[in-house]
């Protein structure tokens, strides 16, 4: 009996072992410089219900994050850009979103400078890549 166990946990372990990889290989699709999935799969450790979630609240929280940037430049208060920046930044980093975070950067640093010139439109590239990582996470979600 033991050593049926022992044939049924290994014939287990080897059916988790080929479903994970083949979610992983359906991520390689979405890989592009601005957009590593492999590398979020792997922050969440192959939890789906894990990065649903995660998804889930940074398409409610995306958006106020982004006002707030907003509300910065209208008001032209470049410490308020720096805060609303570098706090988009850590989020769309958690999701391996490079070229959003590196929009968001740009942002944070001019912030950090006294100067909100020019951000008018680093915001409207970082909202244009939020919605290039939110589609691509959505299709991760979806697979």
């Amino acid at each position: 009996m033991n050593a049926e166990k022992q044939d049924i946990s290994g014939v287990n372990r080897e059916i988790i072992a080929r479903a994970l990889q083949s979610q992983e290989a359906g991520f390689n699709h979405l890989k592009t410089e601005r957009f590593d999935p492999q590398s979020l799969w792997d922050r969440v450790d192959g939890d789906m219900d894990l990065l649903r979630e995660l998804v889930g609240v940074f398409a409610e929280e995306s958006p106020r994050m982004l006002a707030k940037i907003h509300d910065a430049i209208q008001h032209s208060s470049p410490i308020e850009l720096e805060k609303a920046s570098h706090k988009i930044k850590g989020s769309v980093l958690q999701f391996s979103a490079h070229a959003a975070a590196a929009n968001a950067l740009a942002l944070e640093e001019a912030g950090r400078s006294g100067s909100i010139a020019g951000a008018g439109p680093l915001l409207e590239k970082l909202r244009q890549e939020i919605e290039i990582l939110q589609t691509a996470l959505n299709s991760m979600i979806c697979l």
